[in-house]
């Protein structure tokens, strides 16, 4: 039988190899199957295949101990090396995987680098790395353009013990299961552990992200290493904070500009609802109410994210008639009665420019961006469906009178069945942005324009609150005074709404038409 063999020492000179391992990371990647192993402290990477998925898949499980008998050994290269091993492992169909005692559990291989390591480019971004940090700023969960495809991004800022400062950047579903891990904490202090990440270099500027499927990221999750690390924190009880992403950071030369500029036609909202086939466009608008009677939130499952159902528990043979029943929730796709909840916002924005009123839908994601809260922190802890949907929260009142750009979705419903509501896809709220794209606009023809009044305007980088006709420039201190120009006929909006059959509930934005003569 042959002598078991230190991972240190193969070599690809032969491949009557026997090594005794820890899987630590499996994942399955474009046509291939791939895992680490780890020895006494000594990682290497392994791969299976395609051909040879099923042959092994069911005898590869992550965090097991094996023996591996007769594999190839080659060089390693690449940009996403996940071990500094000079070879990595190939499995043969002659490959035997064999069980043996476990290793021991601490064997886990996390090795956190220094942040100053990567941020002064010491570190080679060829190799994978593992970081661990404490979450002290987070951006709302975006969708922004990447290789032509619409993806998921989240932005973390993290500190260590020396109160270093690294960025890091979570892509696709890392980036939703980081933003609602972090919705669900109720820890003071919250430490992100990310295995295998990527080094990123973007103009000179160094950070890490994930890499494709190989990476994996755990919020607080229980080892000496994380323990260690928290007790040495400073004790200066810093708040996590809720910012706003970097403005018109492109992606492979594809970014939110580009979509918003160039690859997305605009419309106003008479040409939105206008509009008789499936598309996407821009609409710069102005929010003007929430729509209450739909109310602005639902409860869904945490562990699958889909909207749970509030029904009755099914009546006894015995009970009576009159008998109060009483209700539970319950997640059809799971299949769980009273599932854990977390909820999630769905806002019917009421939305206006010069040309028209519609109605906008905004699901989590994109409400974040915008109220820069989560959704259960304005719920409360003891989260239950909505009884009266009149009651909002300030946040959301403190949207009326904004400006945004909007990207929407045209539906078959929308102009097939006159559904009002159109779907959201993306907002941009950077003010330099909003008053780039105004000033692009097509001329059209001379009308009275509405321009917002007493309206409170977001803090930078969001969207001013005006429409066309309104300059970011003309505000001062908390309202929105249009400079130089005459007092105006002043009517409540309420009523305009009511002549349009949006919406009768009240708002307290009012509107005035703009005179087109010169003031003095």
């Amino acid at each position: 039988m042959a002598a078991i063999t230190a991972v240190c020492d193969l070599k690809p000179f032969k491949s009557m190899w026997k090594i005794r391992v820890k899987i630590i990371r499996l994942w399955k990647q474009y046509s291939a199957a791939g895992g680490l192993t780890i020895e006494m402290g000594v990682k290497i990477n392994a791969s299976v295949k395609k051909d040879l998925v099923n042959q092994f898949d069911s005898f590869l499980s992550e965090g097991s101990s094996k023996i591996f008998i007769n594999f190839t050994v080659i060089p390693s290269g690449g940009s996403y090396r996940t071990t500094i091993h000079p070879y990595k492992i190939g499995f043969l169909s002659t490959t035997r995987v064999r069980c043996c005692d476990d290793l021991p559990i601490e064997l886990t291989g996390f090795q956190p680098v220094n942040y100053m390591d990567i941020l002064d480019g010491t570190l080679n971004t060829d190799y994978l790395v593992d970081v661990m940090g404490q979450i002290v700023e987070v951006t709302p969960l975006e969708v922004v353009s990447a290789n032509g495809k619409e993806t998921k991004k989240i932005s973390i800022e993290l500190r260590n013990e020396k109160d270093e400062r690294l960025p890091m950047v979570l892509w696709g579903n890392l980036a939703t299961d980081i933003s609602e891990a972090i919705q669900r904490s109720s820890e003071n202090v919250i430490v992100v552990v990310l295995r295998f990440g990527k080094i990123k270099v973007w103009k000179e500027e160094r950070s890490v992200s994930n890499a494709y499927n190989v990476s994996e990221v755990e919020i607080n999750p229980f080892g000496p290493e994380v323990e260690a690390f928290m007790s040495l924190l400073p004790r200066d009880e810093l708040a996590l904070s809720i910012v706003q992403p970097k403005p018109l950071l492109l992606t492979n030369g594809t970014g939110d500009k580009n979509d918003f500029f160039v690859n997305t036609p605009r419309k106003n909202i008479q040409q939105l609802i206008e509009s008789n086939q499936v598309e996407q466009c821009i609409v710069m608008c102005t929010i003007a109410a929430i729509d209450s009677d739909m109310g602005w939130y639902y409860l869904s499952c945490k562990v699958c994210s889909k909207k749970v159902l509030h029904v009755p528990n099914e009546i006894t043979e015995d009970g009576e008639d009159d008998d109060e029943l009483g209700f539970h929730y319950y997640c059809v796709k799971c299949k769980v009665k009273n599932p854990k909840l977390l909820p999630r916002y769905k806002l019917h924005l009421v939305v206006l420019d010069n040309t028209g009123n519609a109605k906008f839908l905004l699901f989590d994601n994109l409400a974040v961006q915008l109220i820069h809260h989560p959704c259960n922190e304005l719920v409360g802890p003891n989260a239950e469906e909505m009884q009266d949907p009149d009651l909002i929260p300030m946040e959301l009142k403190n949207l009326a009178g904004k400006t945004y750009l909007f990207k929407v979705a045209i539906e078959r419903d929308n102009f097939l069945y006159k559904n009002g509501t159109y779907r959201v896809l993306k907002i941009v709220t950077n003010i330099e942005m909003i008053t780039e794209f105004e000033n692009l606009r097509q001329p059209q023809a001379m009308g009275n324009t509405l321009c917002l009044e007493d309206s409170v305007i977001s803090d930078a980088p969001e969207g001013s609150a005006m429409l066309s006709g309104g300059s970011s420039q003309d505000v001062e201190t908390n309202l929105l005074t249009p400079a130089k120009r005459p007092a105006a006929t002043v009517f409540n909006l309420e009523e305009h709404y009511d002549e349009n059959s949006v919406t009768k509930n009240a708002c307290s934005v009012r509107i005035k038409k703009e005179k087109t003569d010169k003031s003095g």
